[in-house]
Parts: structure tokens; C-alpha cells; sequence
């Protein structure tokens, strides 16, 4: 689905087309691999949706994921994770979701969180979502992704299309690849 191998990971979805749930997907695959994921996030994933990705995991796999609410700041948040990251390996997953606000630009100080979490935690995945949007003074009609050339520059960027409102196609964009993939009740299939 999305390659995880070195560096951090920036998923860049369109609203409604299924962010979360991806992120949920790959967090359940790490999980059954009998691995560590760390989930952040300013909203706590909805617990029916996240019930039926995460599904089938034993107690012995769920006890492998730790939830953290983002309160004030991305920044705020990573001090709190630090002794946990210490205990990841390379194959563990820390996810971020909406690592910065739905609207408007984000922050400087949660880029540069970013930034700074990406030096640190370098010894285990990394995959950070937030919202694309379109810009109005561009006569693109494509999808833009939040934190501007910074984010590019440090992370792979990922985006993630609806097909259409009416079916459950998405798109996954990486670079001039595209895959289709199917969200269904229990996530993502490719």
C-alpha cells in the first residue's frame, strides 16, 4: 500500500476519502507482524471504525498500540512519547493523524516538530496525515499538501484521492505512480 522503508512518511489525504482508516489499516498489518505502533493524533480515530479495522487482532497484538491525545502542540506531545520511542524498533510504526489543523496553514512550530521528531525518532517508521486542499490562486485543479515545501523537503510525500463521492475507490499518489485501492468495512485492500 504505502512503503514505509527509511525516512518519514507524509499522507496527505483528501477530506472523506479514508486518511485515518488507511493509517488504521497499515497500523493493524505492523500490529499482526507482532510489532509496536505509537497512534497521535488532536482526534481520537472513531471507535466504531477503528473497532472493525482493528478486528481480528488479538489481546496480545492490541496491547501493542498506545493512543495520545495531541493537547497544545505536536511539539508538547513528542516529549511525552520520548521514553517509548526509546523501546521502537525499525519495524515498529509511530503514526501521526492530522499532525496539524484541518484548516489554514500549519503551524510553524508544529513543522518544526516535525522536523525535530524525524532526527530523533529515526530508528522506526514514521507516518504523518494531515488534510489536502486546494489553492485557489492556482489554475491546478491538484491537490496541495499542508506544511508547503518544508514537509516536501524532509518527508516522501503520499496522497490519497477519492474516485468519485459514490463508490469506495481511492487513490493512492506517490510521486507520477497511482495505485487504486478499495476502502472496505474492515480497511483498505489492494
Amino acid at each position: 500500500m504505502i512503503k514505509l522503508e527509511g525516512g518519514g512518511v507524509h499522507l496527505s489525504y483528501e477530506h472523506g476519502s479514508g486518511g485515518t482508516s488507511l493509517c488504521l489499516t497499515i497500523a493493524r498489518q505492523i500490529l499482526k507482524n507482532k510489532k509496536k505502533v505509537i497512534w497521535l493524533s488532536r482526534y481520537l480515530p472513531d471507535g466504531k471504525r477503528s473497532s472493525q479495522i482493528l478486528k481480528g487482532l488479538t489481546v496480545e497484538e492490541l496491547e501493542k498500540i498506545s493512543f495520545i491525545f495531541i493537547e497544545n502542540n505536536l511539539e508538547d506531545s513528542l516529549k511525552k512519547i520520548n521514553t517509548l520511542v526509546k523501546l521502537m524498533a525499525l519495524e515498529d510504526l509511530i503514526v501521526v493523524d492530522d499532525w496539524c489543523q484541518k484548516t489554514g496553514r500549519a503551524s510553524k512550530i508544529d513543522i518544526i516538530a516535525l522536523e525535530n521528531m524525524l532526527k530523533i525518532f529515526n530508528n522506526t517508521n514514521i507516518i504523518v496525515s494531515s488534510t489536502s486542499y486546494q489553492n485557489v490562486d492556482s489554475t491546478s485543479s491538484e491537490w496541495e499538501s499542508r506544511g508547503g515545501k518544508r514537509i516536501k523537503e524532509i518527508m516522501r510525500t503520499v496522497f490519497l484521492y477519492r474516485v468519485s463521492e459514490m463508490n469506495n475507490q481511492r487513490i493512492i499518489k506517490e510521486g507520477d505512480e497511482l495505485k487504486k485501492i478499495r476502502l472496505l468495512e474492515n480497511g483498505f485492500e489492494y
